[in-house]
């Protein structure tokens, strides 16, 4: 790859719709409109085109945690409860049975000191990824190894746990609820190849208890943009800000299909040389938007 940066990239986009160029200081704080457009537009076309294709330069492996919340029963009333016996309460917390008593209504249970928020979280222990905890009724899964800090709050902060989730059965095959890596972007393959899965805002739902996946992820270095890329970036950019810049909506229609029918593809089909594809066409939105 080359030396390519952000900067480099917003003024290719500039000079296409014969907009003036901005420097490195209004990437981070913009003044001028060219600057406001780039600033407030950069990050979300980055994402739309890196979402095209599997490019080679932005994949990633990675075995994903599963965060599928532990089936426990849910609490009932009239029910005989022996000590350490575990609940599923109503308001989503799990609690452990300290006095056996036959339930009547748990409110009236719980300040009676029958039951107690289960908390199993220690500091100062070392945690890998994929272990659960229960902290004050919650239970989470590690996302990253780590040795506990003083306090649990500290962990979150730093986004070393993710509170598990519960999966409604919808008679689709779902079984386990996984955490999707912060840098997502597409899924490009799945370890298991037979896997049922469905994509769910920023969880992947799935009818495995263990998976690994190949994915293109939010890649914000520039250096390592092929050139065609780099081209590509820059003419969607400018197709996207050009209207506010330059009041011409038939330039803006033109960029945008220099980018649809000539840039995109010719990116596509030079990144398609750097190993064997995982495929070999444009997503099924870009398609539609050509028909």
């Amino acid at each position: 790859m080359g030396s390519t940066t952000k900067l480099q990239i917003c003024n290719l986009a500039l000079s296409l719709i014969g907009a003036r160029n901005i420097t490195q200081a209004e990437l981070t704080t913009p003044l001028t409109e060219e600057s406001k457009r780039i600033y407030a537009t950069y990050p979300y076309i980055l994402d739309e085109v890196l979402m095209e294709f599997s490019w080679s330069f932005s994949q990633k492996r990675a075995s994903l945690v599963e965060m599928t919340r532990t089936e426990v029963d849910d609490w009932v009333t009239a029910t005989a409860y022996v000590v350490d016996n575990r609940i599923l309460a109503a308001d989503g917390l799990y609690y452990d049975c300290l006095v056996a008593h036959t339930s009547g209504v748990f409110a009236t249970d719980l300040a009676a000191g029958d039951w107690v928020l289960v908390t199993d979280w220690v500091t100062g222990t070392a945690y890998t990824i994929g272990e659960k905890v229960y902290d004050t009724g919650i239970e989470y899964s590690c996302l990253v190894n780590h040795t506990a800090a003083a306090l649990f709050a500290t962990d979150l902060a730093s986004v070393y746990w993710v509170a598990t989730e519960l999966i409604t059965d919808m008679d689709d095959r779902m079984t386990s609820v996984f955490y999707l890596p912060t840098d997502f972007i597409r899924l490009t393959r799945l370890s298991d190849e037979d896997a049922a899965y469905e994509m769910l805002g920023i969880r992947l739902l799935a009818d495995t208890e263990t998976l690994s996946i190949k994915y293109t992820y939010r890649n914000e270095t520039p250096t390592t943009y092929s050139p065609y890329f780099v081209t590509a970036l820059s003419t969607r950019l400018a197709a996207e800000i050009c209207f506010n810049i330059v009041q011409s909506a038939t330039k803006a229609a033109d960029i945008l299909k220099k980018y649809e029918q000539v840039d995109l593809y010719r990116a596509m089909s030079a990144d398609s040389s750097m190993g064997s594809p995982e495929e070999t066409r444009p997503s099924e939105w870009v398609e539609a938007r050509n028909a």
